[in-house]
């Protein structure tokens, strides 16, 4: 066994001299562990809470979306067919998506309308998200709407519990032909008014569930006023498959005309806020950490100056000054080594319960409890800051304190 190494060892668990060195000595392991735990429970924790935001709005976003350059509208017969067959494709939908007043009564919003076909509703999983009603945009009678949850609460509109009675909303979609000034909103002319039933409610998220209605796309042509026009085309893949190559292979059939977007860059900036505020907080934990490496440093340095007089006689044995430094520097880094691993064990004990048990609930959410989700990259993160950190706090105070003593 390294010589350095086994006094090293017989220091930190050999009874010392001075009761204050092993209280100091304690407490360096402590802080080690308890910031250790820390990262990894809070880490953990923004893992959870990225993963319920992004699935969230995901949850609703197509995989991959088609919109043209130059103008908000395309005519739908510019999409080559080879698009719409690329392999791995389940499923994809034309879609008109214009802003409109949506009246109910003396209330109104300025929402969206989404006008999809059929099979949107599957796409996006719809049924898994109906707070009440039905997820059907069409029956024998004519088209039929899904509103959000927050919108048809500001509308002040509810659902009928009788089969085929429906609350009607009132549509002003404006006009393309009319200019519309804040001086004309009361002008008829300027819009195409309809009325449509509300058959359902859903929830996504806020931002889809505040304005947005969601009614036939031929419903949403007519009242616009749209022939051959589209303003996009959303496509739904296979599970697994990377999205950032089909992009590539999208654009190489569709041509320069069109833009591509897959659900990431539908909301980057939601995934660029959630990376910054995660590197922020790791920043902010690494601070945190460092702290708690000054008593380590205060162990070393009591340490060394309780063991001047061991050290002049092993140097007199014949040490050299690089041994006699590899003792302290070991004994830092067996308080570290410690420390890492017992806050570790605790942090993914704590997280575990909390997967297991929801020991921290969250009340009037989405979900019950607090959500956890593990990384390897933050394990391996944790570690590098960790081990970092504590081999230059201990490196620096036992190589200097050394070369002090020894002159």
């Amino acid at each position: 066994m390294n010589s350095s190494f086994f006094i090293a060892r017989r220091y930190l668990f050999s009874k010392k001299t001075r009761n204050v060195i092993n209280i100091i000595s304690g407490v360096s392991v402590f802080g080690i562990l308890i910031s250790t735990a820390a990262m990894v429970i809070i880490l953990s924790g923004f893992n959870g809470i990225e993963n319920l935001v992004l699935n969230m709005f995901n949850a609703f976003e197509s995989d991959i979306e088609i919109t043209s350059k130059s103008s908000k509208t395309f005519d739908r017969n510019f999409i080559s067919q080879d698009v719409l067959e690329v392999d791995g494709l389940v499923n994809y939908s034309e879609v008109i998506e214009e802003i409109a007043i949506v009246k109910n009564q003396d209330n109104f919003i300025i929402g969206t309308i989404k006008g999809v076909e059929p099979q949107f509703l599957s796409m996006c999983n719809m049924d898994d998200h109906l707070l009440d009603g039905q997820s059907i945009l069409s029956d024998e009678y004519g088209p039929l709407a899904i509103i959000g949850a927050a919108a048809i609460v500001q509308l002040d509109g509810f659902i009928f519990e009788i089969g085929r009675q429906y609350e009607y909303f009132t549509i002003y979609a404006p006009n393309k032909n009319e200019k519309i000034s804040q001086n004309q909103l009361k002008n008829i002319d300027a819009f195409t008014t309809a009325q449509i039933p509300i058959v359902g409610v859903f929830t996504f998220n806020n931002k889809v569930d505040q304005d947005l209605m969601i009614v036939p796309i031929d419903y949403a042509a007519e009242i616009f006023n749209y022939k051959n026009e589209i303003t996009q085309i959303e496509m739904d893949f296979e599970e697994g498959i990377n999205l950032d190559e089909k992009k590539l292979e999208i654009e190489q059939i569709i041509g320069e005309n069109f833009q591509v977007k897959t659900s990431f860059e539908q909301n980057q900036l939601i995934y660029e806020t959630s990376k910054s505020e995660k590197l922020i907080t790791t920043i902010l934990l690494s601070f945190i950490f460092f702290l708690a490496t000054f008593n380590m440093v205060a162990s070393i340095t009591m340490l060394v100056i309780e063991k001047r007089n061991n050290l002049k006689t092993l140097q007199a044995m014949g040490a050299k000054e690089n041994q006699l430094h590899k003792i302290f520097f070991y004994e830092g880094l067996l308080i570290n080594g410690i420390g890492l691993v017992g806050g570790l064990i605790l942090g993914y004990a704590v997280c575990l319960l909390q997967m297991k048990f929801g020991l921290l609930g969250m009340h009037n959410s989405a979900i019950d409890y607090f959500p956890i989700a593990f990384k390897l990259q933050d394990l391996l993160l944790i570690l590098g800051i960790t081990m970092i950190i504590g081999t230059i706090a201990a490196f620096l105070p036992s190589k200097f304190l050394i070369k002090n003593i020894i002159k």
